[in-house]
């Protein structure tokens, strides 16, 4: 029990330190004939590259606490930026996904309407629709006209009210 809580003492010779751990993966991997040599070489170069400019940058920001809060706040504002770019991007996918359905959705309801009626029957439809929509826009414009003169009549009636009578 003492082994697992960590109190005991190592004897064993089977336990190994993570050390050993780490010379020996080393070791394993940095051997010329591993077929991931190069690989290793490039990621420990690259490792000790972003080391040798990120700890200066960390030892620096944690030294000044004014810096990293500056820093999360910019940090936080990327990533909101971010994650709302991503909000518009798939709102803006689902608008022209509807707008395209409903395009060529319009474009087969056509063919399938001239597909049926054929041409004939096409422009029969159209013809009394034109119809149709003349009769109703002629209803309404006449409307319009008598809302119009009903209008005119009413003004000088309101401006005699305003003024408190009739010929005053």
């Amino acid at each position: 029990m003492d082994l697992i809580q960590g109190l005991a003492q190592y004897q064993d010779s089977s336990v190994r330190s993570s050390a050993n751990d780490a010379t020996d993966w080393t070791s394993y991997f940095l051997d010329p004939s591993n077929p991931l040599r190069p690989w290793a070489y490039r990621l420990l170069s690259l490792s000790n590259t972003a080391r040798t400019y990120a700890f200066p940058l960390l030892t620096s920001i944690t030294q000044k606490p004014d810096l990293a809060t500056i820093a999360l706040l910019l940090v936080i504002i990327f990533v909101s930026l971010k994650l709302l770019n991503m909000l518009v991007q798939s709102v803006m996918f689902w608008f022209r996904l509807a707008w395209k359905i409903a395009f060529w959705g319009v474009l087969a309801g056509l063919a399938l309407w001239m597909w049926t009626r054929g041409p004939e029957g096409v422009a029969q439809d159209v013809g009394h629709w034109a119809g149709v929509w003349g009769n109703e826009y002629e209803y309404w414009r006449e409307r319009e006209g008598q809302a119009r003169v009903a209008r005119s009549w009413q003004q000088p009636v309101r401006k005699a009210q305003r003024r408190g009578g009739w010929g005053t």
